[in-house]
């Protein structure tokens, strides 16, 4: 099926799978289920996708450089994470930024949150210059160690993180059954 889509779409496949998926307004089909499959949750940036296909690049982020959930648990591990804290690691990078290692938003300590764990440079991220933190990989590192590996999110609040600590979904909420399950 090509052209545009939005709403929620279900099929179910010859092996009896049904499969759910939510399109983005503006986004053909293949760029929604492209951006899903490699781990984006985020509605995708149809110039970029279509771009990096034409091209055949991949990198360790999808769209417009915004790092989807795989990506993001890579980058966590990659930087010496815990295997064991990379989903929550994600989700959280996630609901801060989107997967986006550029972004910066204001601190009401007067600071700025900066990169994918929008990291404050008057808190977390102090000593670090705003591009240091849109690193990736610097912004892994610091976040890894204030974090205690994933462990504790007193430093963070957002959707995901109630009192310094995860409260966001689970893998197995995600994929709905553990693999194996007929």
């Amino acid at each position: 099926m090509a052209g545009k889509v939005s709403g929620l779409y279900v099929a179910v496949t010859a092996g009896g799978a049904v499969l759910v998926w939510s399109g983005w307004k503006g986004a053909t089909l293949a760029a929604t289920l492209g951006s899903l499959l490699r781990g984006n949750l985020n509605a995708p940036d149809t110039e970029s996708v279509a771009a990096s296909s034409a091209s055949g690049s991949a990198s360790g982020a999808s769209g417009a450089g915004d790092y989807g959930l795989a990506q993001l648990q890579a980058l966590w591990t990659s930087n010496g994470g815990d295997a064991a804290t990379a989903f929550e690691a994600a989700q959280v990078a996630l609901a801060e930024s989107s997967g986006n290692p550029e972004v910066t938003s204001a601190n009401p300590d007067g600071g700025t949150n900066v990169g994918l764990w929008q990291l404050d440079t008057r808190g977390v991220g102090a000593g670090y210059t705003v591009a240091q933190l849109q690193d990736p990989d610097t912004n892994a590192r610091i976040t890894i160690m204030a974090s205690a590996n994933g462990t504790s999110w007193t430093q963070w609040a957002d959707s995901v993180v109630q009192d310094g600590v995860y409260v966001g979904p689970t893998e197995t909420s995600l994929t709905g059954m553990s693999a194996g399950a007929p």
